[in-house]
């Protein structure tokens, strides 16, 4: 994609977007996801059809609606201990390059016959509450912290075929409006393990880092805050603050109907670890969803 927000739903975003570079590139099939990504797929042509003009490249030739709903489990929020529920229920609209999501925000995105992919989009980070919350993360044991604001952000995604089963990714998140939180970044690679026309397994390995505003915001404590809050003060520098795990299944049932399911382990680094905030230093998040492309 992390709060209710596309950064808490971005672990299954990320899979099939990714999965879709990998295979969208040498077939007609369309990859069917639950977000931005399902309606991103880039449908090829096949040989002796005519090439599209720039404008249909642009354009394109339909307009696709897909709605989808999950149940996504994660922390409270980065480095909470324990877990909760969220229901999310999503519409993309894509046409050509251009795409609206109710999670991921508005934007382009396009895939070359290299095998390169790149997306564009303008989106909204929901920041953090000092108290529980059922819209954002948020917890109680914040008191005293004060709320981390809302941000609009840019979101930028490449990624890179290098082998039939193998892509290099990488994503920034951009500040670029309202709370002055800092940017973060990531760096990955995403395999896949299996893939038929039915189902698509895959595991990626990330690294996370963030700008010294962006870990001192999630992870840090002022003087003002640890005279508010009662946790001792702590400085986060800019780096690589968590690695992550993922392993991610989709099952399409048929040209309309589809399901996925992702597990994510993200372990915390020594920049952020020793924080009085964070509580887990292992947190587990899931995301199990059924979406239907109209």
């Amino acid at each position: 994609m992390r709060r209710v927000t596309p950064v808490r739903f971005h672990g299954v975003e990320n899979f099939i977007q990714r999965v879709n570079i990998m295979f969208e590139s040498t077939s007609i099939k369309k990859i069917v996801g639950t977000s931005l990504a399902l309606n991103a797929a880039v449908v090829c042509s096949q040989a002796g059809a005519q090439e599209k003009t720039a404008a249909d490249t642009l354009w394109g030739d339909e307009t696709q609606v897909t709605a989808g709903l999950a149940l996504h489990t994660a922390p409270r929020y980065m480095g909470a201990n324990g877990s909760i529920g969220h229901v999310l229920p999503s519409v993309t609209v894509q046409r050509g390059i251009f795409f609206a999501d109710s999670l991921k925000g508005v934007g382009v995105q396009h895939q070359f016959d290299s095998g390169f992919s790149a997306s564009l989009s303008l989106g909204y980070d929901f920041g953090r509450a000092d108290g529980d919350s059922k819209y954002r993360d948020g917890s109680d044991r914040l008191k005293g912290m004060g709320e981390v604001g809302s941000a609009t952000v840019v979101d930028i995604n490449l990624a890179q075929q290098i082998l039939p089963w193998l892509a290099i990714t990488a994503d920034a998140e951009l500040r670029t409006g309202g709370y002055k939180r800092g940017n973060r970044y990531q760096l990955g690679l995403l395999s896949t393990l299996y893939h038929s026309d039915a189902d698509t397994f895959t595991f990626g390995l990330n690294a996370h880092a963030g700008q010294a505003r962006y870990n001192q915001t999630y992870f840090g404590v002022t003087g003002l805050q640890s005279d508010n809050s009662g946790f001792d003060r702590f400085k986060a520098d800019q780096g690589i603050y968590a690695y992550s795990g993922e392993l991610s299944w989709m099952h399409r049932f048929d040209s309309h109907w589809s399901t996925l399911a992702s597990v994510n382990v993200m372990h915390y680094t020594d920049q952020v670890r020793h924080s009085p905030i964070l509580r887990q230093d292992t947190p587990v998040t899931s995301t199990v969803g059924v979406q239907y492309m109209f």
